[in-house]
């Protein structure tokens, strides 16, 4: 911002006419041209104006040329994820009177909407985006646009929405960007697609970025993308646990919660129900009882329980109420059907189950696109049609399958 842009706008906050600001100073002309940069102005008269204003014009200038380097270092606070800087400089920038109408505002609006994502308020970042015009920004501020909007797609958890997280972070330019996190967003949106080839590609080459730029935090979180792709191979489990104690002596608990439900996969896809149990209930203590990531842990500990025949009824049931009360809580119809088939597989009403997984869950499961469940229960009906020799049944199931993936 200009000399003349500060002046401008303290004189439209004061509510002063051009003719009233360079009254017994200047023409109402030559206010109008320093105020567009197009004349030279004696320093003087900006003296007068500031006086005028009420205003230490050299310490709003001062101000404003710290602004570009202010929204830097918020940004990369916000990656780096430290809490306390991101609120002490997000305090500071939104003291700038002049900062929402400066060439900066749509920069600062769009890391505020990286600031709600952090914050877990989706709803706050997409108003954001939603009041900006994505046509005609400058470099910087389009690929900033397009990387919100990918992480928010990738948020809302569905395949086609990961989908559309990969195709507007592919539009990034590197060029004019230079933040590599979004190697790592890509690498999430792969994942969940289940393009385990690009999903390791780009993890390691965030994980790269994330090392050249100390931030241990996205190191371990690209990592662990990197070892969900490997599941299987030999030492992964010694890989998982020194990452978990990486997060223990880094205070990184929200991480350590997610690497340990991700290991307890890993035991579960092994057939290894009672370390695969063990792992999700280690991860179940360290979410935030009543969130949808303390149900989707709960409903995982509850499988294995259930599948490894760990626990008595009683606590099964438990756990498949508690599952049930917060699905309704938190309105996810995902969580609701997977503890409406626990409930039918554990009372044994194997008819019940599999008119429920015909009618509603597969649907459902298919529906959303959520392809690891597709498989899983599309097997279990194949297989029951199979049993029953309801084969016309099973021809059906199978196209329709395929059709699905």
């Amino acid at each position: 911002m200009h000399t003349g842009e500060i002046i401008r706008f303290y004189r439209e906050k004061a509510g002063l006419t051009q003719s009233r600001l360079g009254e017994g100073i200047c023409t109402t002309t030559h206010v109008s041209k320093i105020e567009r940069g197009k004349t030279a102005y004696s320093d003087e008269i900006i003296s007068l104006f500031s006086e005028r204003l009420g205003i230490d014009i050299h310490h709003e200038i001062e101000t404003f040329q710290h602004l570009e380097k202010q929204l830097d270092l918020w940004h990369n606070s916000i990656i780096m994820r430290r809490m306390n800087l991101v609120e002490k400089i997000k305090a500071q920038l939104e003291k700038s009177a002049f900062l929402e109408s400066s060439k900066y505002g749509t920069h600062f609006h769009l890391l505020m909407a990286r600031y709600y994502i952090l914050h877990q308020k989706t709803e706050a970042a997409c108003a954001i985006l939603d009041s900006i015009n994505p046509l005609n920004l400058p470099a910087f501020e389009s690929n900033l646009f397009h990387h919100v909007q990918g992480i928010i797609y990738i948020n809302r958890n569905s395949d086609e929405n990961q989908q559309k997280a990969i195709n507007v972070l592919q539009k990034i330019d590197m060029n004019d960007y230079h933040n590599h996190e979004c190697y790592y967003h890509l690498s999430i949106a792969y994942q969940c697609v289940g393009n385990k080839v690009m999903a390791y590609f780009y993890a390691e080459k965030a994980l790269g970025y994330f090392k050249e730029t100390n931030n241990y935090l996205g190191s371990i979180k690209a990592e662990s993308v990197m070892l969900l792709q490997l599941s299987g191979e030999n030492h992964l489990t010694e890989r998982y646990r020194n990452l978990i104690e990486d997060c223990d002596s880094l205070g990184f608990l929200e991480q350590k919660g997610m690497l340990l439900n991700n290991l307890g996969y890993e035991y579960y896809n092994r057939g290894d129900f009672s370390r695969a149990s063990r792992s999700f209930k280690e991860a179940l203590k360290l979410a935030e009882k009543g969130s949808l990531t303390y149900l989707r842990r709960l409903c995982n500990f509850t499988d294995a329980c259930m599948e490894g025949k760990l626990c008595t009824d009683k606590e099964l049931e438990k756990h498949i109420h508690l599952g049930l009360q917060l699905s309704k809580r938190l309105k996810s119809s995902l969580f609701l059907k997977l503890f409406e088939l626990f409930s039918l597989k554990k009372n044994q009403c194997r008819d019940e189950y599999v008119s429920y997984l015909e009618r509603e869950a597969l649907p459902y499961f298919i529906e959303t696109r959520n392809l690891l469940l597709i498989e899983r229960y599309g097997k279990v009906l194949y297989d029951y049609y199979v049993e029953r020799e309801q084969l016309n049944n099973a021809i059906l199931l199978t196209r329709q399958l395929e059709t699905s993936r």
